[in-house]
C-alpha cells in the first residue's frame, strides 16, 4: 500500500492502465466480486458506451436486472441487445434521458418507477463536456447542469424506491480532473470568468462529490450508501471528441472501459462496502477528496 501511495503521487503510471494493472495483481481481493446480484435491479446513465456500458455488462453478467439511460435511444437498444446477449438472460431494460434537460430526467424517472417497485443499485456515471458555454433547456449552463443538476435531478426522484429496498447503493462516477480545480460557489455557471472546457468539467465533477457526501450523511439513516468514484483515463467516446491530443499523447497508457468500470462494480457489488458511505474510491481503494493538483 505504500508503494500504491508513491504510483498515485505520479498520477501518469497511477491513472494510466499501469496502475490498474498493478493493483489488480497485488492488492485486489478477487472473490470481492465472486457474487451472485439475481434479484437486484440497477439504473446507469450513459450505459449505452464506455464506462456504462462496461458496467452495465458487468452487472447484468452477475445476474443484475439493468435499466440502460440513454440519451440516444437507438444506441441504448443496440446496447440492450449486446447486454442481454451476453448475460444470457432478458433483464435488461432501455431508457431515454437527457440529463441536460430536468424535465427529460424526471420523465425517465416516473416511467422507471412506474415499471419496478425495486431499485437496489443507481449509477451516475454519465458526463459531458461542451467546447463552448451553452445553456441547457432550462437556462443552467450546459456542463453543471448535465454532470451535476440532472444525476441530483434523478436521485432524488428515485429516492424512494432506492429507500424502499434498502439497503441500496448509489455510486457517482466523478473523475480525476476534478483535482484541477475548485469549487467557485459564486461563479458555478461561467458567468463572471472567461469560459474553460476543462475547468467547467472539473468543476462540475468536484461538485458532485461534494454532494456526494451531502447526501451520504442525510441518507445514513436510511441504509441508502452513497459513494463517488473516478476512473482514471479512460479510451472513452467523451475523451475521443473532447480531448484528442490527450488522447494521441497518452493514447498507449489509457485504460479500456472495463478497467475503467472495475471499481463502480466492485461499489455496487462487494458485500463488505454494505455500510460503507461518504467516501471516493479510486481503483477499489479510498482516495483524498478535496485537494488540488
Amino acid at each position: 500500500r505504500a508503494l500504491d501511495t508513491v504510483i498515485d503521487a505520479t498520477v501518469v503510471l497511477s491513472f494510466g492502465n499501469t496502475g490498474h494493472k498493478y493493483r489488480q495483481a497485488l492488492l485486489w481481493n478477487h472473490d470481492d466480486l465472486n457474487v451472485n446480484l439475481t434479484g437486484k435491479v440497477c439504473a446507469i446513465t450513459g450505459a449505452n458506451s464506455g464506462i456504462g456500458l462496461a458496467a452495465a455488462r458487468q452487472l447484468a453478467r452477475r445476474g443484475a436486472t439493468v435499466y440502460v439511460l440513454a440519451r440516444n435511444l437507438e444506441r441504448g437498444k443496440s446496447a440492450q441487445v449486446r447486454i442481454s446477449e451476453e448475460a444470457g438472460h432478458a433483464r435488461v431494460y432501455v431508457e431515454a434521458i437527457d440529463l441536460s434537460n430536468l424535465a427529460s430526467v424526471q420523465a425517465c424517472a416516473e416511467r422507471i418507477k412506474a415499471q419496478t417497485q425495486q431499485l437496489h443499485i443507481l449509477v451516475n456515471n454519465a458526463g459531458d463536456a461542451f467546447e463552448r458555454r451553452t445553456l441547457s433547456p432550462d437556462g443552467v449552463e450546459l456542463t453543471l447542469a448535465t454532470n451535476l443538476l440532472g444525476p441530483f435531478a434523478l436521485t432524488e426522484a428515485l429516492l424512494p424506491l432506492l429507500q424502499a429496498s434498502a439497503p441500496a447503493r448509489i455510486i457517482n462516477g466523478s473523475s480525476g480532473g476534478m483535482y484541477l480545480a475548485k469549487l467557485d460557489p459564486n461563479d458555478l455557471q461561467f458567468e463572471r470568468r472567461k469560459y474553460d472546457e476543462l475547468m467547467a468539467y472539473a468543476q462540475s465533477k468536484r461538485a458532485l462529490m461534494m454532494l456526494t457526501e451531502l447526501w451520504a450523511e442525510r441518507l445514513r439513516p436510511s441504509g441508502v450508501t452513497v459513494n463517488c468514484m473516478h476512473p482514471g483515463w479512460v479510451d472513452t467516446p467523451l475523451l475521443q471528441t473532447g480531448l484528442p491530443v490527450f488522447r494521441q499523447t497518452f493514447r498507449s497508457i489509457l485504460r479500456t472501459p472495463d478497467e475503467g468500470a472495475d471499481t463502480i462494480v466492485w461499489l455496487a457489488a462487494a458485500p463488505q462496502l454494505a455500510e460503507i458511505t461518504g467516501r471516493f474510491w479510486f481503483d477499489r481503494r479510498e482516495r483524498a477528496a478535496h485537494k488540488i493538483f
